[in-house]
């Protein structure tokens, strides 16, 4: 009978007290091997990116520790062990969790492989990351090619109309390279409300994330954007990812306007496309948004096709800007697109440019300018056919 290989290890602990004797303890142990002492958290993401590790002890103390990190470096196979408070490393997606003064019985607690399942010392919550949390809320991601199709417009719409069903809705502005929508809604936009959710889920404290909504009306607040594109690098993937699932938590709905590029990042970490793709992965919904004319339609056909590759299930798409000017029927737009890219429009919306502009000077919603307009009653059309999709339950309200 062959015994096992060592279990190879590396620790970051950043020159705590505890440190030295931990290693000690860990090179003495015959079932394991210290690989690496990191220094900080860049060497810790780039050692397990290496491969050559199974494990990371790392103290929930060190400076920059975050669930970005955790995230990394669980992404290379490399299971982590939190040392220090059970909550904390729950909050920051550790897969177990250990005392600093028995670091070796943290390290054999933890299981090597997803599919091992839990070890029995293992805390709940632990693998947070690994299984999605259960929420009621409805995540609706609305998306279109690049060619300003209306994806802001038609997103500030549809979570109006979600709204005004009873349901208590949020709006995401999650467009890195363009947010419009604290400038459609008359708000201020100095402070970024996504950066700054972003900022407090990344440290594991998802229950601030309200904090940095604005409120439009009762049951209707708004995550504002970036005021500037170039701040991107502050909306990173997983943080994002635990904002959205928590507004899903506490509301019926949550809508997500998103930027147009799917394009992957040249080299390792995300890229400025980030937000977008991690909003469609994680929605239940995507709307996709394309223009009513001969351009429009052909970026429309070309962006289903790369949609194709990160969300599997069929979009709701919607045609915007239909008008009689165009020569063509809803009808005849319709089977073009289906024709040509194998996907239906469930949805077809009317221009309306006085009604838009006026609620764009006006800082107002489009059924606040105009309850009747031919527009507004196809958005709340579009609005009860995304629900049917995914049906949510109405929470109850907070007091």
């Amino acid at each position: 009978m062959t015994s096992s290989p060592p279990r190879r290890v590396v620790l970051a602990a950043a020159g705590a007290g505890w440190e030295a004797a931990a290693v000690r303890a860990v090179e003495a142990a015959p079932d394991l091997q210290l690989v690496r002492r990191c220094v900080d958290v860049a060497e810790l993401v780039a050692v397990a990116q290496t491969g050559d590790v199974a494990v990371a002890a790392v103290d929930l103390s060190v400076p920059g520790l975050d669930v970005e990190t955790v995230r990394a470096v669980r992404a290379a196979g490399v299971r982590v062990v939190g040392l220090g408070p059970a909550d904390r490393a729950s909050a920051l997606g550790a897969d177990a969790v250990g005392a600093s003064d028995d670091v070796v019985s943290a390290l054999r607690t933890v299981r090597l492989r997803a599919d091992d399942g839990p070890a029995a010392d293992e805390p709940p919550g632990g693998t947070r990351d690994a299984a999605e949390p259960p929420r009621d809320g409805l995540v609706v991601a609305v998306w279109g090619p690049q060619g300003a199709p209306g994806r802001s417009t038609v997103a500030l719409a549809l979570a109006d109309a979600m709204a005004r069903t009873g349901r208590r809705c949020v709006l995401v502005d999650a467009d890195t390279s363009g947010g419009a929508q604290a400038q459609q809604l008359g708000l201020l936009d100095e402070v970024s409300g996504l950066m700054a959710a972003c900022r407090v889920a990344n440290q594991g404290h998802e229950e601030q994330v309200e904090e940095h909504l604005q409120v439009v009306r009762d049951g209707f607040a708004v995550l504002t954007g970036l005021p500037r594109p170039d701040m991107w690098v502050h909306v990173r993937a997983a943080p994002l990812e635990r904002v959205l699932r928590r507004l899903a938590d506490t509301h019926d709905a949550v809508v997500v306007d998103v930027a147009s590029c799917l394009e992957a990042p040249d080299g390792p970490g995300g890229g400025r496309d980030q937000a977008t793709v991690t909003a469609l992965q994680v929605a239940d919904v995507v709307v996709v948004v394309g223009r009513a004319d001969p351009v429009g339609l052909t970026r429309l056909v070309r962006g289903l096709h790369d949609l194709r590759d990160l969300v599997p299930d069929e979009p709701v798409v919607v045609l915007n800007q239909v008008r009689d000017s165009i020569g063509w029927s809803v009808e005849q737009l319709a089977s073009t697109v289906h024709r040509l890219a194998g996907v239906r429009p469930l949805a077809a919306l009317p221009q309306d440019g006085p009604t838009v502009d006026t609620a764009a000077l006006r800082g107002a919603t489009l059924a606040e300018v105009d309850p009747r307009s031919a527009l507004v009653a196809s958005v709340q059309t579009l609005a009860t056919l995304v629900t049917r999709v995914r049906p949510v339950t109405l929470a109850a309200p907070t007091t």
